[in-house]
């Protein structure tokens, strides 16, 4: 059931893995989609920028809002300087800092003996330097497990970075028409609640969701 929103809502950053299937292609095709709205369905025309080939035919396979990677809180600032419930000082993100914290966006790929299929695997990490978030992404359960060697082959099967993107203001705002300018903002957070527990990771939404779906929201202004 959905709930309808009684007051605007910061803008957010979305991270959002879509599903097409262009003309002239067998299968269904994939790509990623990072953008900055209130709410996911404002993105639709943003996405159909973003992917031309499967305008108004793509659908969302998984979304995440995102606001926690690691030990650190993600909010966005739109040009006037407000932003999305940054309780402390942010980090400096200013890309002139080389040592300033950035937001990543990695891609790994992978492989299973006698399994015809490349799997991949998505993170998102906050480090200073590409190399460093290319270290930590090394030290991931799906690095270490899909990978091996088949000496009876040229083939190389071992895991590695399939694409490595830097998602900072520059990115979000070439893909996102929303906003005409803005800072993401990278600030470190209690990792425990008030109970000593963990503090909860995004949740990730996965499944089919159509632009009819999308567009239903937006219409009904949920």
């Amino acid at each position: 059931m959905f709930q309808t929103l009684q007051t605007p809502q910061a803008p957010k950053l979305f991270m959002i893995q879509l599903g097409g299937r262009p003309k002239g292609r067998l299968i269904e095709q994939h790509d990623m989609f990072f953008g900055v709205a209130e709410h996911i369905s404002e993105l639709i025309p943003a996405i159909n920028e973003h992917w031309p080939e499967v305008k108004n035919k793509w659908h969302i396979d998984s979304y995440r809002e995102v606001t926690k990677v690691g030990e650190y809180q993600i909010s966005w600032a739109d040009a006037l300087g407000s932003n999305s419930s940054s309780s402390s000082a942010p980090i400096d993100v200013a890309k002139d800092n080389e040592q300033a914290l950035k937001l990543f966006f990695i891609n790994l790929g992978g492989y299973l003996p006698n399994d015809f299929e490349e799997y991949h695997h998505k993170l998102l990490i906050v480090a200073p330097t590409q190399a460093d978030a290319i270290k930590q992404a090394k030290q991931s359960e799906f690095y270490k497990k899909f990978t091996f060697k088949d000496k009876d082959t040229p083939f190389n099967a071992a895991s590695h970075v399939d694409d490595k993107r830097q998602v900072d203001v520059d990115e979000i705002y070439q893909v996102d028409s929303l906003l005409p300018s803005g800072q993401l903002l990278i600030t470190p957070i209690d990792n425990t609640d008030l109970t000593g527990e963990p503090a909860c990771e995004d949740k990730v939404f996965v499944g089919y969701l159509s632009i009819k779906s999308l567009n239903k929201w937006r219409d009904d202004g949920i």
